[in-house]
């Protein structure tokens, strides 16, 4: 019996040792610095690592696949409130956006401050006890316009402290481009806030030595990466930039993912860009699913190859089911790189050269639009370009177009395994 007790009182003066030492409480969201260097991220005292989509399509998708976490940029106490619900239904965390501008001139305005003071005052209140709501994102890329001054940085920095005041709960966050300057703005800026959201493509291997280099010394999470991007790819002798194929996304979704965000220490985890579809510069340039619901288009939003090149870097699993391998795509020959040009109203010809590990049999859905010439920067809206004749499907990998109208074009190739995934290429040629 006494013996019983002594290993009682011993074990709960260890037990008391152990809690005493440790410095993460089993409740609340913090990141704390790890012992060999870094930071790392705990919910409720649980190691975490953000697995994370950017947008709230096709989550059940996500989730099933690794994903924990879901990002959007902005919304009011309603939209939050289904995004909560979302998130509830697919046991993921949000990384929700509070939008801002990026008009400079609004951030000496005080009629702008005060009212979204004001707003994010009433979000902290609704939401502070949420426990599906991990970050709030208080503003995308506002300094994207070069602007970088105190009166953008220290309204975040006041929205941040608003937040804390309310929500001890939640983390507080900015997003940032690829902007080493925007880094030294924040460190001297906004001590308030707890860390820093970081959106690069290209450059996405260079973010972890930009860091160190910079003042800001704390943890980051990548926000938006994905594919290069349009401003920094090849483009054709008009200035047309030439899209990756949907394998050379896959390839480096994987590639940057294992380099650039599961390797670093004080990388928190990060938001795959897009989970879902949006025109920017093409229809398919940063989707990680295809369209739906465009008239004369038989397509149903498919996974394209970046859903599995995700599925297997989270999961460390081969998928059962793998999309078609688009090596390239050719117009009378001539890859995108070579500046196809054609000539009016007589007809050449298409290929791509693709192959289908489980060797599906495939559908080949051909569209050609004008090339985009209505465009924004930073992610805004852009229309769909036009379509000139008609959507042609085929059972072969080639296929003839006739253009009447001398232009720049874009011919795209939609590639179908019927199970569910779509892979995508396209070239822009010019009618001459």
């Amino acid at each position: 019996m006494k013996r019983s007790i002594f290993y009682l009182v011993a074990f709960s003066f260890v037990l008391a040792i152990v809690s005493a030492c440790s410095s993460v409480p089993t409740e609340g969201i913090v990141i704390s610095p790890s012992k060999g260097g870094g930071y790392s991220l705990y919910i409720d005292g649980v190691k975490t690592f953000i697995t994370g989509v950017g947008g709230t399509n096709s989550l059940e998708v996500a989730s099933s696949n690794g994903a924990n976490a879901f990002r959007t940029w902005g919304g009011n106490i309603n939209s939050v409130k289904h995004n909560i619900e979302l998130a509830q239904k697919n046991n993921m965390y949000i990384m929700q956006g509070i939008s801002m501008s990026k008009d400079h001139n609004d951030y000496i305005n005080p009629e702008y401050r005060d009212n979204l003071k004001s707003f994010v005052t009433s979000l902290a209140q609704e939401f502070k006890d949420d426990r599906n709501i991990l970050i709030w994102g208080i503003g995308n890329e506002i300094a994207l316009d070069g602007s970088n001054s105190e009166a953008e940085w220290s309204l975040v920095n006041e929205l941040s402290e608003i937040i804390k005041s309310i929500d001890k709960r939640h983390l507080t966050s900015t997003v940032i481009s690829h902007n080493p300057q925007a880094l030294d703005s924040l460190a001297k800026y906004c001590p308030s806030l707890d860390v820093v959201g970081i959106n690069s493509y290209g450059g996405i291997e260079e973010i972890e030595s930009i860091v160190e280099a910079s003042a800001y010394d704390g943890a980051y999470i990548i926000t938006e990466w994905g594919p290069t991007g349009w401003w920094e790819c090849d483009l054709t002798e008009w200035g047309a930039p030439i899209e990756q194929t949907s394998e050379q996304k896959r390839i480096v979704y994987e590639s940057r993912y294992n380099a650039a965000i599961n390797g670093p220490k004080s990388c928190l985890g990060s938001f795959c860009f897009l989970w879902g579809q949006k025109e920017e510069r093409t229809p398919t340039w940063f989707c990680m699913f295809v369209e739906s619901s465009v008239e004369g288009l038989p397509l149903k939003g498919e996974k394209t190859p970046m859903v599995e090149a995700m599925q297997r870097v989270w999961t460390g699993k081969e998928p059962s089911e793998t999309a078609p391998v688009v090596s390239g795509m050719t117009i009378s020959g001539k890859a995108a790189i070579e500046s196809p040009k054609v000539h009016l109203k007589e007809a050449f010809s298409a290929a791509v050269d693709v192959k289908d590990r489980e060797q599906a049999e495939l559908t080949y859905v051909w569209e050609n639009l004008r090339e985009a010439t209505v465009t924004a920067t930073g992610g805004a809206w852009e229309p769909r370009p036009d379509r000139v004749g008609d959507v042609i499907i085929t059972t072969e990998p080639t296929v003839e177009i006739t253009v009447s109208e001398k232009g720049n074009y874009r011919l795209y190739c939609y590639i179908l395994d019927g199970t569910g995934f779509c892979s995508t290429v396209n070239v822009p040629y010019r009618v001459e």
